[in-house]
């Protein structure tokens, strides 16, 4: 008697979900910061990773995306460096601290850009006392250096 285990097929690949699932897994803390994931029209069956885009805050990336494991989870990775808000914040602040003598207390917005020159945080300086200035914290090269700027007056 013979006896074999198995399928005869592949099942196939939900895209729409894998895509779905790429912000939670490539972002865990601000996936809402990914606004497109797209990962074209792969074979619906095969073992190997997808090449996608998924764009991140307004910069389109590439990412690569391993198919689903037996737990439907998915594994997420891309050569693109990002830089967090916080991470920049601090730096700003201690060279805000550092060239004025004042201890400073600095935020940015968004949580993460893609470490990409021109890219800009919008930043809030407060010294002690409570007084805020504005900034703008551009990306100067990939490597996340930066350039601070009085923000623009609001009309």
């Amino acid at each position: 008697m013979a006896s074999a285990c198995g399928a005869d097929g592949s099942t196939p690949l939900d895209l729409e979900a894998v895509e779905r699932q790429v912000p939670e897994v490539l972002l865990p803390a601000h996936p809402s910061l990914i606004t497109d994931v797209d990962c074209g029209e792969p074979a619906s069956t095969g073992l190997g990773p997808m090449s996608c885009t998924a764009v991140v805050a307004g910069v389109e990336i590439p990412v690569i995306v391993h198919r689903p494991a037996v737990d439907g989870r998915i594994r997420v990775e891309s050569p693109a460096d990002l830089v967090a808000a916080v991470d920049l914040a601090g730096l700003a602040a201690e060279r805000l601290t550092a060239d004025t003598g004042v201890t400073t207390r600095v935020s940015c917005a968004p949580a993460v850009r893609v470490a990409f020159a021109g890219q800009t945080f919008d930043c809030v300086a407060t010294d002690p006392d409570g007084r805020a200035l504005d900034l703008v914290a551009t990306l100067v090269d990939a490597a996340g250096g930066f350039r601070l700027d009085a923000a623009p007056a609001s009309d």
